[in-house]
């Protein structure tokens, strides 16, 4: 492989406890009675904010109830992940020397767009991905492929040397719908049954994993 099309949240950055955090202060500023801790908040992520929030609702689900939650949780959202997001050990080292090997690095993630720039930039710095697209109001999320296929045309990326990287089943089936093959990053999120796993081409279980992987 020579192109890496990456998730982010449990893949490139350990955000857990930034999005515990924001959407139980949501709910309690919205009236409710509950909370999540971090093995269940890992349920309600992988598919987008919107998807998160009417995990969170459950039962209580309804438009109104959506869009008051929402409005809360969005903003505690984007302070709480500046101060509680981190590098998972190793990985930064791992795909710098990709790099210098000649691996090109791109983010695809159902974080909000400009969230998702200014995130990346600060925990990796300013040019270490050659683009970073987010979720943008109105375009479909991952799994669709339309961010793979944008990269895909845009850098003029062959498909047989392009590697779709995540933590979760939304990241293989992404990789699948974008004709690429797809690897689970197993220190991650996701939760890894043994259908997923089959599901995937490559397996990481360190980055060092992935960062063998470049070039075969």
């Amino acid at each position: 492989m020579k192109n890496y099309i990456f998730d982010l949240d449990g893949t490139l950055l350990d955000t857990i406890e930034g999005i515990r955090l924001a959407i139980n202060l949501a709910l309690k500023r919205a009236g409710y009675d509950y909370s999540f801790d971090k093995e269940e908040t890992k349920h309600l992520i992988g598919e987008g904010a919107d998807t998160l929030v009417h995990r969170a609702l459950k039962e209580k689900d309804s438009p109104e109830r959506f869009a008051n939650l929402k409005k809360e949780y969005l903003p505690l959202y984007h302070l709480e992940q500046e101060d509680h997001t981190f590098l998972f050990p190793c990985l930064k080292e791992s795909l710098e020397r990709m790099k210098q090997k000649g691996a090109r690095l791109f983010v695809c993630t159902n974080k909000p767009d400009a969230f998702a720039k200014r995130i990346v930039e600060k925990i990796y710095g300013p040019s270490f991905f050659e683009e970073v697209c987010g979720q943008i109001e109105g375009l479909p999320v991952k799994p669709d492929p339309r961010i793979p296929n944008y990269l895909l045309e845009k850098y003029h990326l062959k498909k047989e040397e392009t590697l779709f990287v995540g933590d979760s089943k939304t990241d293989v089936q992404t990789g699948k719908n974008a004709l690429l093959k797809s690897a689970l990053c197993l220190w991650g999120y996701g939760f890894y049954t043994p259908e997923l796993l089959e599901k995937a081409d490559f397996l990481f279980r360190s980055p060092k994993e992935l960062e063998d992987s470049y070039g075969k």
